[in-house]
């Protein structure tokens, strides 16, 4: 996804266009690193490494495949496959290309910030030792953008991997190169806002030198941003920007050209009793929009700053001190994490004292996507409104933003993503846009989130109609009237 030009957020959003949708080398023969952990293959996002045999074209469609009929969208049943497309038929919201155009799930509306697709046979996913590889495509306004990052079949090639994705590995004879171990570390645990190291190791029967090794991400929740740091090395680590499972793969190369991958997961769970995330324009390049997060205690009014105000948000409520920079938010975060023995101190005073039923906004995010979040460790009994304010456009356009809600560690809802439409002016004026998204009622160490409005029909209105009520006074979801 790119930046959104003016003609493309008023086709998209109001229907005009003809649519109402809206160096760790080691010696020869030498290993370095932590033990083996096996793990099933997971496909995914790619997110460094060498580039792809075959991927998607500028078009959207792709290029490559086999006799199977695994690449290039087609739906042929060749090598016994049934086919998985017809020219014609209507796409079925499944991840797949279903009628052989190159493109998936087009006109899909979004039920997430992004999700897995693949424009070849599904069969090309399931072989051991595939290189085939799902792709991710991003909610662009409320259907879903091309796919990509997907890898198709190619020619197979004496590297420890099925190329072709026919299910069998160097199947072409005279390969006499043994590929390579990737050493994957265990598993890890931990809350969010958290770095995890990547301890990786290589092994080779045939002592060939590594000539790389790279760690992508192959798995995380829908809207994250994190990559491995470095991602071309056997050690490197990744901040945990979001709560949810996390699968990282390495892959080694030997001089040869030989191939070993390995996996190893990050699960991210808080500990917060309740955790709020916010993500925006999921997969978006040259995106520096702002959207802030607002949570406002029972019987408050939204805006109210200052130390004991009744609305979190960036003015009152964040955890960094004014000025200090995303980057060194983000490490000053991990470094707290990091220490079983440390506990946020909630900056903002809603019951005194400060402590774990007060409200703290670990990241405030200025320069697009996100993640904001608020937490509460403990919250007191009561109602709390949960809202999303569109700040400043900053030059990008309309924004599609997802909340998460958290009780307990567990995902109690997500909330499809929402349009926000910009005002040019910025910085908060009486005319950006502000979504009230829910009540959070909280009532003896449980919660309950009843939603306001309804898909399609959310409560959006105007930073100014709050100065004449409490509330939005209607709600409209851009491409549909509510009803």
């Amino acid at each position: 996804m790119v930046r959104r030009t003016m003609v493309g957020w008023v086709c998209a959003v109001l229907g005009a266009c003809g649519t109402d949708n809206f160096g760790d080398t080691p010696a020869p023969g030498g290993s370095v690193g932590a033990p083996d952990v096996g793990l099933p293959p997971v496909v995914g996002r790619e997110a460094g490494g060498p580039p792809p045999i075959v991927v998607q074209d500028a078009g959207g469609g792709a290029s490559g495949g086999d006799a199977s009929g695994g690449g290039g969208g087609g739906g042929g049943g060749g090598g016994g496959r049934a086919p998985f497309c017809a020219p014609g038929r209507d796409e079925a919201c499944n991840d797949l290309d279903d009628n052989c155009d190159g493109f998936v799930d087009e006109g899909c509306v979004c039920m997430g910030p992004e999700k897995s697709c693949y424009p070849g046979h599904p069969a090309d996913l399931e072989g051991p030792g595939t290189q085939c590889r799902a792709g991710r495509q991003a909610c662009d306004f409320e259907t879903y953008g091309p796919c990509e990052g997907f890898v198709l079949p190619s020619a197979e090639v004496c590297d420890g991997l099925d190329n072709d994705c026919n299910g069998r590995i160097d199947d072409i004879g005279q390969c006499d190169n043994t590929p390579p171990e990737a050493i994957c570390p265990p598993d890890q645990a931990g809350p969010p806002l958290a770095s995890y190291p990547l301890r990786g190791g290589y092994r080779d029967a045939d002592g060939d030198p590594m000539a790389q090794a790279t760690w992508r991400v192959v798995e995380q929740p829908g809207g994250s941003t994190a990559l491995p740091m470095p991602a071309n090395a056997l050690e490197s680590q990744v901040f945990v920007d979001l709560q949810g499972t996390f699968v990282f793969e390495l892959e080694v190369r030997d001089a040869d050209g030989g191939v070993g991958r390995c996996q190893t997961r990050v699960q991210a769970t808080g500990s917060d009793a309740l955790r709020i995330e916010m993500v925006w324009n999921a997969g978006a390049q040259n995106d520096a929009s702002d959207v802030d997060m607002h949570l406002r205690r029972p019987g408050g009014e939204w805006f109210d700053g200052g130390d004991t105000g009744s609305d979190c948000y960036f003015s009152n409520c964040r955890q960094c001190t004014a000025g200090t920079s995303e980057e060194a938010c983000r490490e000053e975060l991990a470094r707290i994490n990091a220490d079983p023995a440390a506990s946020p101190t909630p900056v903002l005073t809603w019951f005194p004292p400060a402590d774990d039923d007060d409200p703290r906004l670990d990241l405030d995010d200025v320069e697009g996507l996100g993640p904001e979040n608020i937490n509460i460790r403990r919250p007191r009994d009561g109602s709390y409104r949960l809202g999303v304010h569109y700040w400043d456009e900053d030059g990008f356009g309309a924004s599609t933003v997802t909340v998460r809600v958290f009780c307990g560690g567990a995902l109690a809802r997500e909330f499809e993503p929402v349009v926000l439409m910009p005002d040019f002016a910025g910085g908060g004026s009486s005319s950006t846009e502000f979504w009230e998204v829910a009540d959070i009622a909280w009532a003896n160490g449980t919660c309950q989130v009843n939603e306001l409005g309804v898909r399609g029909c959310r409560q959006i209105c105007t930073r100014g109609e709050f100065d004449a009520a409490p509330e939005c006074p209607r709600g409209q979801q851009r491409g549909e009237a509510c009803r």
